[in-house]
């Protein structure tokens, strides 16, 4: 029997972040097998043969500052200054979903550094207000083609987190497509009804941490993955809340640079 990983040791193993570990698998870069409990793990062989070739793939390692400077700009700089530093990380990535994942470190920071008190709510929130409104800004600011795909953003129904879906759109928008905006707490029947009346091509959902419910979650996606079928219209499934690993008529993404990979394999 082969032995296997968890995506955590896996991760450490390879000195890159877990997110890095579940996009290459997302790709299919690295096998995975399912434990009789249902959960996903690595082969150990595996991990060790991409460390010592990854195909052109290289393994950076995680840098422990990243978090630490992004949390200090998403709390600490103004709208022009955010915004400044954001494009100036565009550059240097190339890319915006690479920067959004630079950024993902970052507000997950912001959320520690509430969880240890170092910050109260409300400097959360304004942080948070600050940096939904900058993403907006640079969404706003890229043209795209008014026969542009079109995609429908959504929270999953009960939660109210929605800055990764504008960090989202900033991705896509780059990526060519337009977006329809749902927001928070949309009821899935909302999303159906959208999904039936409105020319989209993909629906986005996002759950945050905060959906701790996975029964509720899979029912939630079960009803809209149907939706999406009969519509043939592709679904990507994002956040940190407990969605199902295995997506009906769908992808699961942990991170941005996985929804510009997904994409670019099912056009």
């Amino acid at each position: 029997m082969k032995e296997t990983l968890t995506t955590t040791s896996a991760a450490k193993l390879a000195g890159v972040g877990v997110s890095s570990i579940k996009r290459w698998a997302d790709e299919g870069k690295l096998r995975t097998v399912k434990t009789p409990g249902g959960h996903r793990r690595l082969v150990l062989s595996d991990i060790m043969a991409f460390i010592q070739d990854p195909e052109g793939h290289s393994l950076q390692p995680l840098d422990e500052n990243l978090g630490y400077e992004w949390g200090d700009a998403i709390l600490n700089l103004e709208f022009h200054g955010l915004q400044s530093r954001l494009l100036e990380a565009r550059g240097r990535n190339g890319s915006w979903y690479k920067t959004m994942d630079e950024l993902s470190a970052g507000v997950r920071e912001t959320g520690k550094r509430w969880v240890n008190k170092s910050i109260t709510i409300g400097e959360e929130h304004a942080a948070t207000e600050r940096l939904s409104r900058v993403l907006d800004s640079i969404y706003e600011s890229m043209p795209v083609a008014s026969n542009a795909p079109k995609c429908l953003l959504s929270s999953a129904e009960g939660d109210l987190h929605t800055l990764g879906l504008s960090m989202l759109q900033v991705v896509l928008r780059e990526l060519g497509w337009r977006c329809l905006w749902l927001g928070a707490n949309t009821p899935v029947a909302e999303v159906c009804r959208m999904l039936e009346t409105q020319s989209v091509q993909m629906v986005a959902l996002s759950a945050s941490k905060a959906s701790t419910n996975a029964e509720d979650l899979a029912r939630q996606i079960q009803t809209i993955s149907a939706s999406c079928q009969k519509t043939e219209t592709r679904l990507l499934v994002g956040g940190s809340g407990a969605w199902p690993e295995n997506i009906p008529f769908g992808f699961r993404i942990h991170d941005f640079s996985a929804v510009a990979s997904t994409l670019s394999t099912v056009k």
